[in-house]
């Protein structure tokens, strides 16, 4: 899948815009034994979107706190001395790393500064504070925000290094991955951690080593340290472009591989990086066909062929709300290769209106990233997607987790989109993933009752 010549695309137009300040706040959610993020606005700012967010369902860390602004502080103007004392609280109690202050639809109607109380406290404890303007007043798409938390964390992290800084010239021999799934799978925790191994051992075939790899799994040190190595393959260039201007320097690269989801993706990935870094082709290519994982991944794709070539598979994109860059890749696309190589008949099922514009940014996208070819039909907002799959008479639902009930009522088996894991080891489930789609509600919510491994699709 090829993006079409001359087409462009701005990353995050096929998926819904929101507050900036909820996606930050989620997208930082893995860093809790770093970080402490505190809300800037009223309390109800910080409850809702932590209940709703598979990203805060497995901390056991609580990283989000709340200035808690109340109407006695808007009227005499102590929004800043409600935040001074939250931040002072925090660090008191938490001892984070750093804090992340958010800023608030109501913040930013007062004018409340959060900049004078960071100072004041970093200058008092000596722990970072940084101010982040973030708001619902302008609502930004996801990928933006993607981006904006990346340049952050970078930030944060380089000034934690021992050095204060970048190191003088970038190490050649080093690799970082940018917005792939580098972290443990929801479904099987041990695949993104086989992932970054499979990585490891065929890069070191060629003399390049894995420096870090975020945002997935990534630690702030990793943050930090993006800017020590002398390439980084990144999965969707759209997506991460203020990142990329950071790391620019004349002894760094940049190069863009689609994400390694599918076994003829996972190929096609580490014969790009090692092109890209100058490496020898056919000597990554030998040293991938000597991993066990990919000689499962080729019986697996056959098996997965056997059982679900043609059938019709409604594949969701424009619906996820989750600011995860590995999902948001490629407008939420990059999965589709592995279901197409499954032989699977694949229809793009699109949360837009039905407008002539929309229609037009569709396809522009569309043929940006190399899916012209793809059927598509839309719906118009969640709760009426079902009428949609029926119509659709679609054999299999891969969507956004909360689409669930909808694919249950139009009688549609459902995957959770991210389901299918990267690398070999994720290609090497493809079908067992296929095959427990019709049970796979009850395995999420029954699966620990039924002793070891019976929870694994």
């Amino acid at each position: 899948m090829s993006a079409a010549p001359g087409e462009t695309r701005t990353a995050g137009e096929l998926a819904q815009p929101g507050c900036s300040m909820t996606g930050f706040a989620t997208a930082v959610a893995g860093l809790a034994h770093d970080l402490a993020v505190v809300i800037f606005g009223e309390r109800d700012c910080s409850n809702a979107f932590q209940r709703v967010s598979s990203a805060f369902s497995s901390l056991r860390r609580w990283p989000v706190f709340t200035a808690a602004i109340r109407e006695t502080d808007v009227v005499a103007g102590a929004a800043e001395a409600r935040l001074e004392e939250c931040l002072r609280a925090v660090i008191r109690h938490r001892h984070p790393r750093a804090v992340l202050v958010l800023s608030t639809c109501l913040a930013e109607v007062i004018g409340a500064d959060p900049g004078p109380p960071c100072t004041r406290v970093e200058a008092d404890t000596g722990v970072r504070c940084v101010a982040v303007r973030t708001s619902g007043l302008v609502p930004r798409t996801q990928a933006e925000v993607a981006d904006h938390v990346a340049a952050v964390l970078v930030g944060i992290g380089s000034a934690r290094r021992p050095d204060r800084g970048e190191p003088a010239v970038p190490d050649g021999g080093a690799l970082n991955l940018l917005g792939y799934a580098t972290g443990p799978s929801r479904e099987d925790p041990r695949t993104g951690v086989a992932f970054r191994a499979e990585v490891r051992a065929v890069l070191a075939r060629v003399g390049l080593r894995l420096n870090a790899a975020a945002p997935a799994g990534a630690a702030l040190r990793d943050w930090g340290a993006l800017p020590a190595a002398g390439f980084t393959a990144v999965s969707d260039r759209a997506l991460f472009g203020g990142l990329l201007r950071l790391l620019d320097r004349p002894d760094h690269s940049a190069i863009e591989v689609r994400p390694p989801v599918g076994l003829a993706a996972t190929d096609a990935f580490l014969a790009a990086i090692a092109h890209g870094t100058g490496r020898d082709v056919a000597a990554v290519a030998d040293a991938a066909r000597a991993l066990p994982a990919r000689e499962a991944a080729v019986a697996a794709l056959a098996r997965a062929r056997a059982r679900h070539a043609g059938r019709h598979v409604a594949y969701g994109i424009g619906s996820m709300h989750d600011f995860r860059p590995e999902h948001l890749a490629w407008e939420g696309l990059s999965h589709l290769p592995a279901l197409l190589e499954a032989g699977l008949e694949v229809e793009l099922l699109i949360q837009e209106r039905d407008r002539p514009e929309v229609h037009a940014r569709i396809r522009r996208n569309l043929a940006a990233a190399g899916a012209s070819g793809c059927a598509y039909r839309l719906f118009y907002e969640p709760a009426v997607a079902a009428p949609v799959l029926r119509d659709g008479r679609f054999d299999l639902a891969y969507l956004p987790d909360f689409l669930a009930d909808q694919a249950a009522a139009a009688g549609v088996p459902f995957l959770p989109f991210g389901a299918l894991d990267p690398g070999y080891a994720g290609a090497a489930r493809i079908d067992r993933v296929l095959d427990a789609a019709r049970t796979w509600t009850f395995r999420e919510r029954y699966g620990r009752h039924l002793g070891r491994g019976g929870g694994d699709a």
